[in-house]
């Protein structure tokens, strides 16, 4: 009887650790861009997403994952010359987006949209700061949602402005 208790403690001590180790996600190194024009900061898993370089007018930059990927994560900054409401920017996304939509938050200063669209999970944060729009926003198949929907969440979590 005893060999057979400690034989059942090892299959489930097995069974949760195989199951954590399924669901896991990889640990990544977390890396910095700071935006010094319009004044932001976001982090980035360096292990996933590799720096395009800083766009020419330097409002912001593209990370795309290695290898030959559709996964996509831009990041900028513009000045709102059109003097557009946070709002309006949000209910404009959320129309794009359509049916499509499956969260969205909108609070004083900033909002979140996200969406599956075409078997993509579009992501997109931005922030109203005076007279600036701060904008991240990522790209990724929704097959890859159990890599990147918790990097998405960490990243977003990172940005600030």
């Amino acid at each position: 009887m005893t060999k057979l208790l400690c034989f059942i403690c090892l299959c489930v001590a097995v069974a949760i650790v195989d199951d954590q180790t399924a669901f896991a996600i990889p640990q990544s190194n977390y890396k910095t861009y700071t935006n010094a024009r319009f004044k932001y900061s976001i982090s980035y898993p360096a292990d996933l997403l590799i720096p395009q370089g800083e766009a020419e007018n330097g409002d912001g930059r593209v990370f795309k994952e290695k290898g030959n990927s559709s996964v996509e994560m831009r990041v900028y900054g513009s000045y709102n010359a059109l003097n557009e409401t946070l709002r309006n920017r949000y209910e404009k996304l959320a129309r794009e987006w359509g049916k499509g939509v499956t969260y969205k938050v909108i609070r004083q200063d900033w909002f979140v949209v996200s969406a599956m669209v075409n078997g993509k999970i579009h992501y997109q944060k931005t922030i109203l700061r005076r007279d600036t729009f701060k904008t991240f926003e990522i790209e990724y198949d929704a097959v890859r949602g159990s890599t990147y929907n918790d990097v998405t969440d960490r990243i977003a979590k990172s940005f600030k402005g």
